[in-house]
């Protein structure tokens, strides 16, 4: 599946290095996912909550560092990949931790959304994201359009 245009996003400078924010999606209510990318590799992806009506390309510096202040590091449920066009991708494990063993796989599985640009959210079920490299995940989010991911 190959993402479509370009997400909103606002660049800034926190702790002397290059971070962009992206609108990652909003909620029905206007809320929105706030993903942190830095140009520093050796820096941690941070997420935020966006408030409703908020418009990245016309936050200030300080709006921009207190939102950067507010967001938090990605858990150990969640994972960055960047697949072959070089849209950023946020997996995440959905369903009950527990689940992961196999005592109740079909609860569990994995929600792929791209950060970096619109396109649909992936979801894998039955699958768990720490037994999944990131080429099996950038194989998943390259599915033909219009052509439906199988559960495995």
């Amino acid at each position: 599946m190959t993402a479509g245009g370009a997400r909103p996003q606002r660049s800034g400078r926190m702790e002397g290095a290059v971070w962009t924010l992206y609108d990652a999606g909003r909620a029905p209510s206007g809320l929105g996912l706030g993903y942190f990318v830095c140009d520093d590799s050796r820096m941690e992806d941070r997420r935020a909550v966006l408030p409703a009506g908020l418009v990245l390309p016309d936050l200030d510096d300080e709006a921009f560092r207190a939102l950067w202040e507010a967001g938090r590091g990605l858990t150990r449920t969640e994972r960055r990949v960047v697949d072959g066009s070089g849209a950023i991708w946020l997996a995440q494990s959905v369903g009950p931790v527990w689940a992961e063993g196999g005592v109740a796989a079909g609860t569990v599985g994995v929600r792929l959304r791209c950060i970096s640009a619109d396109g649909p959210v992936v979801e894998w079920n039955g699958a768990t994201l720490s037994r999944m490299t990131d080429e099996d995940l950038i194989a998943r989010v390259g599915v033909p359009e219009g052509v439906a991911p199988s559960s495995d």
